[in-house]
Formats: C-alpha cells, sequence, structure tokens
C-alpha cells in the first residue's frame, strides 16, 4: 500500500490485509491488476502476505464481515473473533490470510474503538496467537490472554491509560512518541506479563506491573518516565534532560545519552554506568531516615549479674545480652555512617536492628530492689512519651507527619531527665514521685501542642487497596442472557455490561493506586468505591440452567 493511502486509513480504523486464495473470483480480477498483485495471489498460502486492506465491519458466531467481503473463521482463531470482542473490533483493521473462504491467519490487528474512565473496552484473546504486531489506537483499552508474536505498539492516540493482562509479546511493547506542549502522564499497566521489553519513546509515561520487567528502553525526546516495578536492566539514551521517578528494585541502570539525568528517584538501584561522559547524572538518594531514627534512641536497660541492685520499676539484662545486642547496633552504625552503602544494605540493617531489638527485650526482666517510693507509674510515664522527628521547617518530613524544632525536643528531654533522675534515686519519696509526674505531665502537654506536620510529598498507606484490587474474582460473562455459557449446569455468570462496570471500577482503583500524588482520602474513597462495585457485581451473579 502506498504511504498517503496508509496514512488515511490509520487515522480512522484499524485494516485487515485480506490474502484471497486463487480460486476466488475476486483474486482473478486483481491478477490483471500487476504484477505485483499476481505474486501476492499465487504465495497466498504463507503468512504475512501484504494483499487489499479492508475493515472490519461486523462479526458474527461463524464469520468476520468485512468491507471486502465476508470469512468464515479457523476455530484457532475463532476467540479473537468472539462476539464479546464485538465492540473493541469495531472499525478495526487486520492483516489477514484467507484460504478457502476462511481466515487462516491474522498477521496484524490494530484496534481503535476508545473507552472512558468509566468503562474501558475490553478485548480476549482467549489464548489465540496474532502472528505479527497488535497495535492499540485508542484510549482505555484493556487486552487480555493473548500471544503476539510481533511487537505491542501503543500509538500516540493513546494518552490517558491501557491495561495488558496475560499478553504474551514475542518483540517488544513500543509506546510511540507524543509531542505536544502539554503532556499529561499515561498509565499503563500489566499484569501477569513476565520478561516483558518496554521501548518507550513518549514522555510521562507511568508503568506499573506485577511481575519483573526484563528491560525498559527510554529512548528520544523523553523528560520523565515513572516505573512501578522491579527492573533487571533500565537503558536511558535520551535527547535532553530526564527525570526517573517511582519505586521498585533496578539491578541495572545504563545511561547512553542525555544531558541531566536525575536518578534520584525511590528505587533500588544496583548498579549504574553510564556511557555517555557528558551526561550529568545524579546518582539515587540512599533513604536513611528511619535507621538514623531507630540509632537516636536505642531502648538500653541497665546490666546486672542477677537483678538485686535494679529497682523493680526497672527492666536489666546480662552483660551478654547487652553485648549481642550492642553487636548488631554497631552494623547498623556502620552502614547508617557509610556514605556508598545502598537502600538494600540500609534496609537489611534496619530489619536486623528490628529483630535483635526483639530478642533484647525478650531477655529483659524487672529488678527486685525497692525505693521508698512507688515509681511504676512515673517509669511508665517516660516510656510513654511520644517524640517525633526533629526538624527545622518540615520540608524534610513526611506529608502529614508530625515533627518539632530542637528547642521543643531539648525541653521534653529536660523534663524527662529530671523525672528519671528521680526514679534513679534511692531515696525519693513519694511526695517526689508525685511532682515528678505533675512535672512531666505538663512538659509533654506542652510538647504535643508543638507538633506541626510535615510538607514533604505524601506519605498514604495503599496496602488495603491494593489487596481489594487483588481478590476480585470475576464469573463467565454473557451476551445473550446466559445461552452463550457453555460451561455446565450451575455455572455463574454475569452480563458483559456488569462485568465492564466491575473492570471499570478495578481501572480506577488502580489508577489511584498508580498515582503518586494519592492522599490518604483518594484511597479511602477508591476503597469505598470498590467495595459497592464488587458488591453490586456479586448480587449480579446467575446461574445456568
Amino acid at each position: 500500500m502506498k504511504n498517503k493511502a496508509l496514512s488515511t486509513l490509520m487515522a480512522t480504523a484499524i485494516t485487515a490485509t485480506l490474502v484471497l486464495p486463487v480460486s476466488s473470483a475476486h483474486a482473478s480480477s486483481s491478477l490483471n491488476q500487476s504484477n505485483l498483485n499476481q505474486a501476492q495471489v499465487q504465495v497466498a498460502a504463507t503468512k504475512k502476505v501484504v494483499g487489499d486492506t479492508v475493515t472490519i465491519r461486523n462479526i458474527t458466531k461463524d464469520t468476520v464481515i468485512t468491507s471486502n467481503g465476508t470469512f468464515k473463521i479457523h476455530k484457532d482463531l475463532k476467540p479473537l473473533f468472539d462476539n464479546s470482542n464485538r465492540v473493541a473490533l469495531t472499525n478495526a483493521l487486520a492483516t489477514i490470510v484467507v484460504k478457502n473462504g476462511q481466515i487462516s491467519d491474522v498477521t496484524s490487528l490494530t484496534l481503535n474503538k476508545a473507552g472512558t474512565s468509566k468503562k474501558s473496552v475490553y478485548f480476549d484473546g482467549g489464548d489465540a496467537q496474532i502472528s505479527g504486531d497488535l497495535t492499540v489506537n485508542a484510549d482505555y483499552v484493556k487486552i487480555h490472554d493473548v500471544t503476539v508474536d510481533g511487537q505491542f505498539i501503543i500509538t500516540n492516540r493513546v494518552k490517558k491509560a491501557i491495561t495488558l493482562d496475560g499478553v504474551s509479546v514475542g518483540d517488544t511493547i513500543s509506546l510511540k512518541p507524543l509531542i505536544t506542549k502539554k503532556t499529561n502522564w499515561l498509565y499503563v499497566t500489566l499484569w501477569d506479563m513476565k520478561s516483558s521489553n518496554i521501548n518507550l519513546a513518549r514522555t510521562k509515561v507511568n508503568v506499573s506491573s506485577d511481575q519483573t520487567l526484563s528491560k525498559i528502553d527510554v529512548v528520544g525526546k523523553v523528560l520523565s518516565s515513572e516505573v512501578l516495578t522491579n527492573v533487571e536492566k533500565l537503558t536511558i539514551d535520551v535527547q535532553g534532560d530526564f527525570n526517573l521517578y517511582g519505586e521498585g528494585k533496578i539491578e541495572q541502570i545504563i545511561v547512553k545519552g542525555g544531558s541531566k539525568v536525575a536518578l534520584d528517584s525511590g528505587h533500588q538501584v544496583g548498579k549504574v554506568q553510564v556511557d555517555d561522559k557528558s551526561a550529568s547524572v545524579t546518582l539515587p538518594v540512599i533513604d536513611k531516615k528511619e535507621l538514623n531514627t531507630l540509632l537516636a534512641s536505642i531502648p538500653y536497660v541497665q546490666v546486672s549479674v542477677n537483678g538485686y541492685d535494679i529497682l523493680t520499676t526497672d527492666k536489666w539484662t546480662t552483660q551478654t545480652d547487652r553485648n549481642i545486642f550492642d553487636t548488631t547496633v554497631m552494623s547498623a552504625k556502620t552502614v547508617a555512617n557509610n556514605n556508598s552503602a545502598s537502600q538494600e544494605q540500609v534496609k537489611n540493617a534496619i530489619t536486623q536492628y528490628k529483630n535483635a531489638l526483639a530478642v533484647y527485650q525478650a531477655s529483659q526482666k524487672s529488678g527486685t530492689k525497692y525505693g521508698h517510693g512507688d515509681k511504676a507509674s512515673l517509669q511508665s510515664l517516660i516510656n510513654s512519651v511520644p517524640y517525633v522527628t526533629i526538624s527545622w521547617n518540615g520540608s524534610d518530613v513526611y506529608y502529614n507527619t508530625p515533627w518539632t524544632t530542637q528547642v521543643e525536643r531539648n525541653a521534653i528531654d529536660s523534663a524527662v531527665s529530671s523525672a528519671q533522675a528521680v526514679v534513679n534515686n534511692y531515696y525519693a519519696t513519694q511526695t517526689d514521685i508525685a511532682n515528678a509526674i505533675n512535672n512531666l505531665n505538663n512538659a509533654i502537654w506542652t510538647y504535643k501542642s508543638a507538633y506541626k506536620y510535615g510538607n514533604n510529598g505524601y506519605y498514604v498507606d495503599k496496602t488495603q487497596l491494593t489487596n481489594l484490587i487483588y481478590s476480585v474474582q470475576y464469573v463467565a460473562a454473557s451476551q445473550n442472557n446466559g445461552l452463550d455459557i457453555q460451561v455446565g449446569y450451575n455455572t455463574p455468570w454475569t452480563h458483559q455490561y456488569e462485568k465492564d462496570a466491575l473492570l471499570s471500577a478495578v481501572s480506577s482503583a488502580q489508577a489511584v493506586v498508580n498515582n503518586y500524588n494519592s492522599t490518604q482520602n483518594d484511597i479511602n474513597v477508591a476503597i469505598t468505591n470498590l467495595n459497592a462495585a464488587i458488591s453490586t457485581y456479586n448480587q449480579s451473579i446467575k446461574y445456568t440452567p
């Protein structure tokens, strides 16, 4: 086909390349058109033969109606042209091989029908095979269970969201460039997509996956990308500045091109290789806040041989227990002070410290020495002081996390120190203890009144929403009041539009999970909406008679 004709067709609908058998009247007519057409017809029995391009008009139970005729469907390809895919195949274009009036192979397919944010267009391949490329040319499309031997192409007409579930891609998932003055984020969600390779030539693409991705190549005029999954190899070969966002583990990053390349995301990066010596690369920032906070207030107790010299209100351990705990503390401090430590090393140090602390606390015993007053209440109050993060202006503190200045922290520390001195004083009277409790309570009230809240990004808990998404269970979908559900007696089913409503709710919930800027309120609303959709879907389940 000439380039001009191809451009016109791609702007409107997905065409099918139709290869007619030699015996058909249309093929006989085509033989006289040109030597090229004659050669095409002679090799019509082979795959990926370029012939006439036609638009898919409609599908029935056993046939595909195109602008160039009606053809039967080979049994292996019937899942592609199932009635449930009627909407998705509206104005679709495909390259097909026809033998004896029957479609025997699909060598390319392009989907043009768009969905909405509330109702996606659903295409289920039923584990059938496309021996060439599959192209999606519209927004809010969900592709499920299809094998693509060639590329999976996402064109620049896909601007909001697309979901791939159980799709096997032999070549690469390619995202074509979109060059506009204002570009919004495109959300690409991958489910059960093992060992996927992605060629990303589009800026502002959010890629999330429940499986580790083998390779992502960021190329061309891409300014920023967000990756919310684990990746074995990420290659950056861009023409200007670039920012990487997201979280997950990236085993290797290779910078082949770029000006200012910022890798200071939330990823755990194993190795960074810079091939472009002219590129200014900002390496990932290692987050040691939690580790430093743990080491800033280590909950030591007193050391004793038998506890006779320790007050009944105090805890103690043997020197051996203390030494074992101190070994882990020193290892954690070594990681905290190491400027070359990786995020993985920091994470391991935190885990080892918490495990050692649990063992250390389990070994603690109460003392047997009695003082002149009841100090248990005062010691309990000291132990309950609600310490928060120290900051200068809150810019380094997570969103909505409490903090105070160093001056306010010094004030509560002084009050605690005075109270602890009373506990440690063997001769402290009950009056001394009562005054210490009153003074410390006043100091705690003043300290809590000074709480401010951080403004560094959003820190929300998406665990419940993610678990709810994974818990969704679908039943068979029917387009014909259950008459096309042939699984067996008493098989549960719903109408396709009822399933689509639940799929849309799941997609909306996933978008909230994938959105870095989602607030806790957004999470709560998404949970409520998805629970309501699940309830409605479950109530709509019927059973095959």
